[in-house]
C-alpha cells in the first residue's frame, strides 16, 4: 500500500497572499541561517555591541528568537506540569509548592548555575551561553501560564465534565475536547503576559556580570544596557521605538489572530455581538498554498494512520497494551528518582554556600526582605485599584475588548526596565528617593498580571448572567459583590499571585538602577541579590535568595493558598 496521498489541486495560479508568504518564507530561512551562524560562532563572553541602527535591527531579531524559543519551552512545560499537578493527587501536593518556589526565585538565582554549566558544556561556541539565556527567559515566562492552566483544569464546570462522561471520553479526548478548550482563553491571555515577562528582563539577561566575568550577547537588551552606560540618548530613543514596533508587529501578526480563534471556545455565544476580526487571519485564509498544504497534510496523516494500523494491529496489540499499562508507572518512577537526585544535590550545594554566610548577614536579610515585602504589597494594592474595574469593563464589553486588546498588549509587553533609568532620574529630580520610587517601578512589573487575568475572567462571564443582573436592576456595589467579583474571583486570585510573584522578581531591577555614571540603590532583598551576583559573592547570593524564596512560599501557602481554595470551592463557576 502506498503512503502517497491523493494529489491536491491548488489551482493554476498563486494568489497575491501566496507571493507574500513565499517572500516571508525566504526571509525566515535567511533569518534561521543568520541565527545558526550567531550561535555557532566562537565563544566570546563579552560581545562588542554597536549602537548603529542596522545593528539595532539585527539585535532586535536575535532577541525575538530567544523570547519565542523560551515561550515554546514554557508552553510545553505548562501543558505537562499543569496537567500532572491538576490530575494527580500524589503529585499535586509536591508540584504546586515546588511551583511556588520556582516562581519566587529571581532570574539572578538561576543565572550562575545555568551560565557556568552550559558555557562549560559548550566551551567552543556561543551555544551554551545562548541556551542559558533562553532558559533564563523561560524562568520569567512559564510560571503564570502553569498557574492559569492548573486553575482552569481544577475549575472546569461540572456540566462539562458530565458531558464528557456521558460521551465516554477517555483522558486524552477529555483533555482535547473539553479541558483544553475551556482553558484556552485564560491560557492565551497568560501567554501574552508571559511574552511580556520574557521581554521584561532582557536588559538583565542579555548583559550581566558574575564576579569578574562579563557576559553579553547581541540583543536589544544588551543594546539598551550599553546605550544607558554611554548615556547615548539617540540610541536609547531608537531602542525604545524599535521595541514598541517589534511588540506591535508580534501582537498583530500572532496574538490578534489567536484571540479571534479562541472565541470559538467561549462558554456562551451572543448572536447580537459582532465577532472579532483579524486582518492577518482573514488574509491567510485566502492563501491557496496554505489550503493545499493543509489538505495534503490531512490526507497524509490519514494514510499514515491507516497503514500503521494495518501493520501494527495484528502484531503489536498485546505489546502495545502492556506498554500503555506500564508506561505511567515507569514515567512516574523516573521522575521521582530524578527529583530526589536533584533535590539531594541541590541541598548539598546550598548547604555548602549557606554555611559560609555570616550570622549578621542573615539579620540584614530579614530587614531587607521586610522592606521589599512592604513595596510588593503596596504595588499589588495600587495595581488592583485600577486594573480590576478597567479589566472588567474591557472583558464584559466585546467591542472594547477588540479595541483595547492590542493597546493593552503592546503597553504591557514593553520591557519596563528599559524605562527605569529615565523614570528613576525623574523621581530623583522630583525629590523622591528610590526607597519609595521602587514601588512605582514594581507597579510596572505587577499590574499587568492582574489586568490580563481580570480581562480573561470577565470574558468568561456568560452573557445571560449579565442580562439577568440588568433585568433585575442589580447595580452599584451590590452588582460587584453579587455578580462580578464572584465570577472573576478565580482569575483574580491567579492574577494576584502572579502579580505578587512578578513584583518580587522585579525587585532585582527596581531596587538598583544604573543610568550612566549614576547608580541608585534602595535597601531591599532585590538590591542585595543583584549586588551579590555582580560581585561574585555566591554565599551571600544563596542566602538572600533562600530568604526571599522562603518568604514568598510562606505567603503563598498561608495567604494566597487560602484564597485559591476559596476560589475552587465557594466561587467556582458552574455555568
Amino acid at each position: 500500500m502506498s503512503l502517497t496521498p491523493a494529489r491536491v489541486k491548488i489551482g493554476r495560479t498563486f494568489s497575491l497572499v501566496d507571493v507574500f508568504l513565499l517572500l516571508g518564507l525566504a526571509v525566515v530561512i535567511y533569518a534561521v541561517v543568520a541565527v545558526a551562524q550567531e550561535w555557532n560562532s566562537p565563544y566570546t563572553p563579552t560581545t562588542e555591541i554597536h549602537l548603529d541602527y542596522p545593528s539595532l535591527f539585527k539585535y532586535a531579531f536575535f532577541s525575538l528568537v530567544r523570547v519565542f524559543l523560551a515561550y515554546l519551552i514554557s508552553l510545553v512545560f505548562t501543558l505537562g506540569y499543569g496537567y500532572l499537578a491538576a490530575k494527580s493527587r500524589i503529585a499535586e501536593p509536591i508540584l504546586i509548592p515546588l511551583l511556588d518556589i520556582l516562581q519566587s526565585v529571581p532570574v539572578l538565582g538561576f543565572m550562575p548555575g545555568l551560565v557556568l554549566a552550559l558555557v562549560g558544556l559548550f566551551p567552543n561556541s556561543n551555544l551554551g551561553l545562548e541556551l542559558a539565556v533562553i532558559l533564563m527567559i523561560f524562568t520569567g515566562e512559564g510560571w503564570n501560564m502553569v498557574f492559569s492552566f492548573y486553575s482552569s483544569l481544577k475549575t472546569v464546570p461540572s456540566d462539562l465534565r458530565d458531558m464528557g462522561a456521558l460521551y465516554k471520553l477517555n483522558k486524552v479526548e477529555m483533555l482535547r475536547k473539553v479541558e483544553l478548550p475551556y482553558a484556552a482563553n485564560g491560557l492565551l491571555w497568560n501567554s501574552m503576559l508571559s511574552m511580556a515577562g520574557g521581554w521584561f528582563f532582557l536588559m538583565v539577561i542579555e548583559s550581566f556580570s558574575l564576579g569578574d566575568k562579563d557576559f553579553r550577547l547581541a540583543g536589544i537588551g544588551s543594546y539598551m544596557a550599553v546605550a544607558y552606560e554611554q548615556n547615548d540618548m539617540g540610541a536609547i530613543l531608537a531602542g525604545i521605538g524599535t521595541m514598541f514596533v517589534l511588540i506591535a508587529v508580534v501582537d498583530r501578526c500572532i496574538w490578534a489572530p489567536l484571540v479571534v480563534w479562541s472565541e470559538r471556545f467561549k462558554m456562551d455565544s451572543d448572536p447580537s455581538i459582532q465577532p472579532q476580526r483579524s486582518v492577518v487571519l482573514e488574509w491567510l485564509k485566502k492563501s491557496r498554498l496554505l489550503s493545499a498544504v493543509d489538505e495534503y497534510s490531512r490526507r497524509l496523516q490519514v494514510a499514515v494512520k491507516k497503514r500503521a494500523g494495518q501493520v501494527m494491529e495484528p502484531v503489536m496489540r498485546p505489546q502495545v497494551r502492556q506498554l500503555r499499562s506500564s508506561l505511567p508507572f515507569i514515567l512516574k518512577a523516573v521522575l521521582v528518582l530524578l527529583g530526589i537526585g536533584a533535590f539531594l544535590y541541590g541541598i548539598r550545594i546550598m548547604g555548602e554556600l549557606l554555611v559560609a554566610t555570616p550570622v549578621h548577614t542573615w539579620l540584614l536579610f530579614i530587614r531587607d526582605v521586610g522592606l521589599t515585602f512592604v513595596r510588593v504589597s503596596v504595588a499589588v494594592v495600587l495595581g488592583s485599584l485600577w486594573t480590576i474595574p478597567v479589566g472588567v469593563w474591557i472583558g464584559t464589553n466585546p467591542k472594547w475588548t477588540r479595541r483595547m486588546q492590542p493597546v493593552v498588549q503592546v503597553v504591557a509587553s514593553f520591557p519596563a526596565p528599559m524605562l527605569f533609568p529615565i523614570l528613576t532620574s525623574a523621581l530623583i529630580a522630583m525629590g523622591v528617593s528610590l526607597e519609595f520610587g521602587a514601588v512605582v517601578l514594581m507597579l510596572f512589573a505587577s499590574q499587568w498580571y492582574i489586568l490580563f487575568n481580570v480581562i480573561a475572567g470577565a470574558t468568561q462571564i456568560p452573557r445571560q448572567v449579565l442580562d439577568v443582573a440588568r433585568v433585575f436592576r442589580i447595580g452599584g456595589l451590590h452588582y460587584w459583590r453579587a455578580v462580578i467579583l464572584p465570577a472573576i474571583f478565580p482569575s483574580l486570585v491567579n492574577g494576584w499571585i502572579s502579580a505578587a510573584g512578578g513584583a518580587w522578581n522585579a525587585c532585582i531591577v527596581s531596587e538598583i538602577v544604573t543610568h550612566g555614571a549614576n547608580t541608585y540603590v534602595a535597601t531591599g532583598i532585590g538590591s542585595a541579590i543583584t549586588l551579590a551576583a555582580q560581585e561574585g559573592r555566591f554565599p551571600v547570593l544563596a542566602g538572600a535568595i533562600l530568604m526571599m524564596v522562603t518568604t514568598v512560599v510562606l505567603l503563598n501557602r498561608f495567604f494566597w493558598g487560602s484564597l485559591y481554595r476559596l476560589a475552587e470551592t465557594k466561587y467556582r463557576f458552574e455555568g
